[in-house]
């Protein structure tokens, strides 16, 4: 009989970041800057049965995949261990794919604390979640996400690096009730990552913001921070800066775009969230818009 372990891992939305990737060891590379994780995420079961020959599967919603961080992972696991497995992994998501919402992190840190609990009960919450940090780095997809993640909440990244090596401090202040996402694929995180052009642009403005975030730890400095950084770089598409404007007309500046994403993110009270979606619907199909609330608690075993 296989065996099964579960884990669930909340979403995360990046305001801002500099880039840390020059190390030789994934493990030290990552990101500095701010973000918060969301209650919508994404589920992770996986089930393993020895094998004659190593064997990955991997279901995204239903439907099956070419899942290259999950596989990473999967594969520097299961090769630690020097074991022969079947190994499927199904992720029931919430977080649409590819519109900066963290669903890679999410399924890789998933993975990984579900397929270290079956291979190793004593192994420890950070060393699993470093095989899920090393995939995205290695693959391009995320640098920062993971160790988010792990954590929850509104958070600072001060010290780049994967979990027990890079540095999260949490931000002072609470934030309203209500986050309403809304966001689709467009901007993709590797062809940024390796662009020469962006990648300067990215640092130049991210160095200033963290240390003046780090100077006053509040929403009302990431918020402004967020949407000097979206300024900065110029990879916001027009609907983006169409939907911001709408929402600072109505009201609703607690919001910014998605790093990196076609997508925004928008904090506001519960009796509010409506309106906002309301603006939102003009600019993105209404499947894509989503109602959630920060996650003070990161991705755990379930």
């Amino acid at each position: 009989m296989p065996k099964v372990a579960q884990a669930f891992v909340p979403g995360h939305i990046t305001g801002f970041f500099r880039i840390h990737d020059d190390a030789e060891d994934p493990l030290l590379r990552g990101s500095t800057g701010a973000g918060f994780s969301v209650e919508i995420g994404t589920h992770t079961t996986v089930s393993i049965i020895e094998n004659d020959r190593p064997e990955i599967t991997t279901i995204f919603n239903g439907e099956v995949i070419d899942a290259r961080v999950t596989h990473t992972v999967v594969q520097r696991m299961v090769q630690k261990y020097e074991r022969q497995l079947k190994v499927n992994v199904m992720h029931k998501s919430s977080l649409a794919s590819g519109a900066g919402f963290g669903s890679s992190g999410a399924g890789a840190l998933g993975t990984a604390l579900a397929l270290g609990h079956l291979l190793d009960p004593a192994m420890s919450y950070d060393a699993a979640a470093c095989y899920a940090h090393e995939a995205e780095v290695v693959n391009h997809t995320g640098l920062g996400d993971v160790i988010a993640q792990t954590k929850g909440g509104l958070e600072i990244r001060v010290h780049p690096g994967g979990p027990g090596i890079g540095e999260v401090v949490r931000m002072e202040s609470s934030a309203p009730a209500s986050v309403v996402l809304a966001g689709a694929p467009g901007i993709y995180t590797r062809d940024v990552l390796t662009n020469p052009e962006s990648r300067t642009r990215i640092n130049k403005a991210g160095d200033r913001l963290v240390h003046r975030m780090m100077k006053r730890r509040d929403l009302k400095t990431f918020i402004s921070c967020s949407r000097n950084f979206t300024n900065s770089i110029g990879l916001a598409t027009k609907r983006v800066i169409d939907a911001l404007h709408d929402l600072d007309v109505a009201g609703f500046s607690q919001s910014s775009m998605v790093m990196l994403g076609d997508s925004v993110f928008c904090f506001c009270d519960d009796s509010e969230f409506s309106n906002v979606i309301d603006i939102l619907d003009r600019y993105w199909d209404r499947s894509q818009v989503s109602a959630t609330s920060v996650s003070h608690i990161g991705g755990r075993l379930v």
